[in-house]
């Protein structure tokens, strides 16, 4: 969908048209999803708040200005709402138990092992998986809304209300100590 048709939908949904703001829930609802669950590390917990983030997208669609993305807009909406649970619910740090889903190219980190290098890749993911949880909410969401959001530095720093500048270190950061923690395993990295 190109940002003439997004636009066309968000008119129509603002006038309330519930069709046009379904068609706009069923694009961002994966990666709504997706986004979540890296922070939380649970599916039920993940679907509700995916619901919560399009319901009150729903909702505030008339404070939308088009100052930013929809796309962009609606990622700040399920960060608060993530914030906020975690918070509540005494979660410091989810469970990141997504790496199985993670593709080599879309990641930067892993690559596809061959047979005799099974072990030493799995080994090489448990231990990411290890290191991402251990990172603060703020880099784990920061991490995970450039690498595996695909956000721009200045999206990702719109969505997490700070400077292009402070999302551009975090990941300079993140990416020194992902290296460091996994210097044993220096052949299964890339450049990240």
């Amino acid at each position: 969908m190109n940002r003439e048709q997004e636009l066309e939908l968000i008119s129509r949904a603002r006038k309330g048209e519930v069709e046009a703001f379904m068609s706009l829930a069923r694009i961002y609802e994966k990666p709504i999803f997706r986004l979540i669950y890296r922070l939380t590390g649970n599916r039920e917990d993940a679907a509700d708040l995916t619901q919560e983030t399009l319901l009150k997208a729903y909702v505030g669609l008339k404070k939308f200005r088009g100052q930013s993305s929809f796309h962009t807009w609606l990622h700040r909406i399920a960060v608060n709402e993530t914030l906020n649970f975690i918070k509540k619910s005494g979660q410091e740090k989810g469970r990141l138990e997504y790496l199985d889903e993670l593709k080599a190219d879309e990641a930067g980190l892993a690559r596809v092992a061959s047979p005799e290098e099974s072990s030493m890749e799995e080994e090489f993911r448990t231990k990411l998986e290890q290191v991402l949880n251990e990172l603060p909410i703020t880099d784990r969401l920061t991490f995970s809304l450039v690498v595996f959001q695909g956000l721009s530095h200045a999206e990702a720093a719109e969505v997490l209300g700070c400077s292009e500048g402070t999302v551009s270190w975090r990941i300079h950061e993140i990416r020194q100590a992902i290296r460091e923690k996994l210097k044993p395993y220096s052949g299964e990295l890339r450049e990240v």
